[in-house]
């Protein structure tokens, strides 16, 4: 059983309002499963670092990019058996939902891989829904709370045909799209404090920050 450290209660609107999250290295961080699945399927160098930029720049390096394309589907398929919720995220929804917030997920990848096998990758991500968060009592199966779209546009529109007040994602482009609803919020989940955020979006780097950032929205 996955243990999680104890946070402190977020602090919250004093209305509830319907917060729109991001899925993929937003809500799940893919570190431990990129570094393991490398292992599964390479034989690499000790020399060459676990990481995601690492196992790219090697196989490119190597005139192997068919095989780093093809990783992500193992990935984003059946490499989700690796992947973690990030630190404080489970905690995090849990205290927002008890708040009385609404929450739902709005993520946008392909259905199936560029290259290699043809996985399902919805169905890989929604299984990775029901085994950890769904789980716990978030995100109830049936009530449309989980939605995986095939594109960026068609992601920004189900944010808004949702009517998220505020919406959480690690990709800044999403929140600066142009149809990106004005009326929402915007907030970007950086934890390498790498990305640089657009005018008038906010940002956090850790889970634990959520909430006291609701907490400032008019």
């Amino acid at each position: 059983m996955t243990m999680f450290p104890m946070t402190a209660p977020a602090m919250t609107p004093s209305a509830p309002i319907k917060l729109g999250l991001d899925f993929d290295n937003t809500i799940v961080c893919y570190d431990a499963a990129i570094a393991l699945l490398a292992e599964e399927l390479f034989d690499l160098p000790p020399e060459v670092p676990r990481t995601k930029l690492g196992l790219r720049d090697h196989l490119r390096g190597a005139g192997r990019e068919p095989e780093w394309t093809a990783f992500q589907g193992e990935l984003y398929g059946p490499g989700m058996r690796h992947a973690q919720p990030f630190e404080g995220a489970i905690e995090t929804m849990l205290q927002l939902v008890a708040a009385g917030h609404e929450l739902v997920i709005v993520s946008h990848r392909s259905r199936r891989p560029y290259a290699g096998e043809p996985h399902d990758l919805h169905a890989a991500a929604r299984g990775w829904v029901a085994e950890r968060l769904q789980s716990t009592g978030l995100f109830a199966a049936d009530n449309g709370s989980v939605n995986f779209l095939e594109t960026r546009q068609e992601k920004v529109a189900r944010i808004a045909e949702l009517g998220c007040q505020a919406f959480l994602d690690d990709l800044p482009e999403v929140l600066g799209d142009s149809g990106f609803p004005a009326s929402a919020a915007g907030i970007l989940f950086d934890p390498s404090s790498g990305s640089t955020a657009q005018e008038g979006q906010r940002r956090i780097s850790a889970w634990p920050e959520l909430g006291e950032l609701l907490a400032t929205l008019p």
